[in-house]
């Protein structure tokens, strides 16, 4: 049996040998199983000597990379919603005293605030370009660019007098203005003719228009529906879109016979309507 067993052995050696001889890129392969297997075993060994010491010893394991548990502050969640709620109320209030005081405010001309059908405000003045805002029966519209202010009039680079004016359709035959025959051509089939402002004080054919900077106004009001106030020249942009918004709404109260005038506030209507800030 012993004989047996010997040769069996043998015979497994020699099929080895054989297949190891014939195919020696197995022997890379095989080694490599081979180490990876005697690694777990010394690992299995190394970890069954620890827990043998440790049922002698009584001591447990640790793992020092934990470390204990830090005392977490409670929040009382409910006192800062409570908290929050309190702001926001507060603060809506604030907002709608504001809006009242705009309301009930008036200028130093006697007209209160928010009671014409456009109102412009304009906010600040580089000395080259005006910039503001333009409010539709108290909700805000667009934003505003016009010329400078000048002490005496400077044809074509001069923004007009703040007060109120009326606004209806320019009574220049479209025919004889050139600005009117090209807004014909851009903008048909909606575009009729301009809008102008009435009555103003040492000024002609001042109209509402299209326009990006302050070389594009000759004295007139453009809208857009964005603005660049930076350093550089300012400029307002997406002129087209809110100036067809605009044209729309107006013309159609025109056409329905409704009055439609615009009050137009220098850089201090802020001071001269007594409002308080929040």
């Amino acid at each position: 049996m012993k004989k047996f067993a010997a040769l069996l052995i043998i015979a497994l050696v020699a099929i080895i040998v054989l297949v190891l001889l014939t195919n020696p890129d197995l022997f890379g392969k095989i080694w490599l199983y081979i180490i990876g297997f005697i690694g777990y075993i010394l690992v299995l060994v190394e970890n069954g000597f620890k827990k043998i010491a440790g049922a002698f010893t009584g001591s447990k394991e640790s793992n020092t990379d934990v470390s204990p548990p830090q005392p977490v502050d409670k929040i009382n969640e409910s006192e800062i919603i409570a908290q929050k709620t309190t702001e926001i109320s507060s603060l809506q209030q604030q907002i709608k005293n504001l809006e009242i005081k705009l309301k009930e405010s008036k200028t130093e001309e006697g007209t209160q605030l928010g009671k014409c059908t456009l109102t412009v405000l304009r906010y600040i003045d580089d000395g080259e370009t005006t910039l503001g805002l333009i409010f539709f029966r108290n909700k805000f519209f667009a934003y505003t660019l016009e010329d400078t202010h000048q002490d005496e009039k400077i044809r074509g680079q001069t923004r007009i007098p703040a007060g109120i004016y009326s606004i209806g359709y320019s009574p220049v035959d479209p025919a004889h203005s050139r600005i009117t025959r090209d807004y014909l051509e851009k903008y048909r089939p909606w575009f009729t003719r301009h809008l102008h402002l009435k009555n103003v004080p040492g000024f002609e054919g001042i109209y509402i228009h299209v326009g990006n900077h302050h070389e594009h106004t000759d004295g007139c009001l453009l809208i857009a529906d964005g603005v660049t106030a930076g350093p550089s020249r300012k400029s307002i942009r997406d002129s087209i879109a809110a100036y067809t918004r605009f044209y729309k709404i107006v013309t159609a109260l025109l056409d329905s016979n409704d009055e439609v005038n615009i009050q137009i506030l220098n850089e201090d209507w802020f001071d001269r309507s007594k409002l308080t800030s929040l």
